[in-house]
């Protein structure tokens, strides 16, 4: 073999060896980087040359690629596994703004608000014909009417918030879909190329996962290897070189001021659909969820809590005569259903200017007559609500509880999936995850290689010279 061709082979050796150093110092560089995998030179023999008649010697070897060390499987599982840890992240902030409201220790909660409201109907039924005993009477009863305000309020607040954060989310998630298109075209570009796009892969890869907290995704590869992601249940969000956006819609409230339904999320591949209610999953999915089935639950049985008691008062109420005599005085102001009663709810303008159109008796001229009153106060104990099966006070404890429940639940799930993802995680760094031990030893190994090549460059150069000091 001619003394040029060792000294070839000797530079293909420097030249492996120092990119596997450089390869070995991009691992380190990026041990804490999230989402990187580390990566590996594949070496492989270059062709051997003919020597001799029957002999072949090798000529060095050559650089085959520079391999991402990652596993596709496992990268699925963990966007599955942030997609559902961030869900229920997410859920359990909700929930909790949500129990914050029902939270009655040391304060005066409907419940027993409108306990007291009975009880100072017992109170005039011992003494109806006592006007500070009817002050209190209608003093509670505002009480009641208020804090049914209070909390349909402090839900509806915990509503709008959870609708900024949603309108917050999907500017982000649109954000990141870009990303992943944007990537998708730089690695088709690059691998085009010739050159391996292994860190714009790992960023790919760290872009779906983010991708995937928001909402539930799907992702498949096309032809040429780009990313395709499907929002489930509504339709692609990435096709390739292609990104879908959507968004939030805001519509005005009504005459009212009726907040619900006035926010929607809609998909620019079928721009007139409303997606909202197709959106399950992530962070998006969890707050839709608590808005639309948890917080409209609360606000639907609110209201219908507070129907019930107006429409049982005044049923009563009507029945009974006033201190001038007069027969069918609302004592609440009648509503003309149950949407949004909790809202209004409130004491009838008869009431609130004259406490003596409480009736408290059933008949005119009958002094020490406290039938009405009576009647009004069994109302606590009789199951007024739920078909007849529940009691004002029970029906509103289970709403208390409902919600309690769910968030309970949601905890519990919540501690589990935080140990899968943290078990995911740990698979990943197994196996792509940088040690910086092993990174070490590799790179004294591969500077020991370098060195041995460059013996050789130099060995041959010396009998080179040998050779060609012979001739001279």
């Amino acid at each position: 073999m001619p003394l040029p061709n060792v000294m070839q082979t000797g530079k293909s050796g420097m030249v492996a060896a120092k990119a596997q150093m450089a390869t070995t110092s991009h691992n380190i560089s990026n041990a804490n980087t999230e989402g990187y995998s580390r990566q590996r030179v594949q070496q492989k023999a270059d062709n051997p040359t003919p020597f001799g008649q029957k002999n072949m010697i090798g000529q060095g070897t050559l650089i085959a690629r520079t391999e991402r060390i990652n596993d596709n499987y496992i990268e699925k599982q963990i966007r599955s596994a942030a997609r559902d840890l961030s869900h229920m992240e997410e859920k359990d902030l909700a929930l909790k703004q949500t129990e914050d409201i029902f939270n009655e220790m040391g304060g005066e909660g409907l419940n027993r608000v409108v306990a007291k409201f009975f009880n100072e109907f017992r109170k005039l039924a011992n003494e109806p014909d006592n006007e500070a005993v009817r002050q209190s009477v209608r003093e509670s009863t505002q009480a009641v009417a208020n804090d049914f305000h209070r909390l349909r309020g402090s839900v509806e607040e915990v509503r709008t918030h959870l609708d900024s954060r949603i309108e917050g989310f999907t500017a982000e998630a649109n954000a990141l879909a870009e990303q992943v298109k944007d990537l998708n075209l730089r690695i088709k570009v690059q691998e085009l190329s010739g050159a391996p796009a292994n860190d714009l892969r790992d960023q790919r890869d760290l872009a779906m996962k983010k991708l995937s907290t928001y909402v539930d995704t799907s992702v498949h590869l096309d032809k040429d290897g780009a990313y395709c992601v499907d929002i489930k249940g509504v339709g692609p969000l990435v096709n390739g070189p292609n990104a879908e956006k959507f968004g939030v819609y805001r519509s005005p409230a009504d005459e009212d001021g009726k907040p619900e339904n006035s926010f929607a999320i809609r998909y620019s591949g079928h721009a007139s659909d409303d997606i909202t209610h197709a959106l399950k999953g992530g962070k998006i999915g969890a707050l839709l969820e608590v808005r639309d089935q948890t917080l409209s639950s609360i606000l639907n049985r609110l209201d219908e809590l507070a129907s019930a008691i107006t429409e049982s008062v005044n049923a009563i109420h009507r029945e009974g005569v006033t201190r001038y005599g007069t027969k069918g005085v609302d004592f609440f102001k009648p509503l003309a259903g149950t949407e949004r009663a909790s809202a209004y709810i409130g004491l009838s303008d008869a009431i609130a200017n004259d406490v003596n159109q409480i009736a408290a008796g059933a008949v005119p001229d009958a002094p020490g007559d406290n039938r009405i009153a009576v009647a009004i106060s069994q109302l606590q104990n009789m199951r007024v609500m739920d078909h007849g099966n529940a009691t004002v006070d029970s029906f509103y404890n289970g709403i208390v509880s409902d919600v309690g429940v769910v968030a309970g639940r949601n905890r519990n799930a919540l501690v589990q999936q935080k140990d899968i993802s943290m078990q995911l995680d740990k698979m990943r760094e197994q196996i792509s995850g940088v040690s910086m031990d092993e990174e070490t030893a590799n790179l004294l190994q591969y500077q020991r290689a370098f060195d041995a090549s460059a013996k050789v460059i130099s060995v041959a150069d010396q009998c080179l010279e040998t050779v060609l000091n012979l001739r001279r």
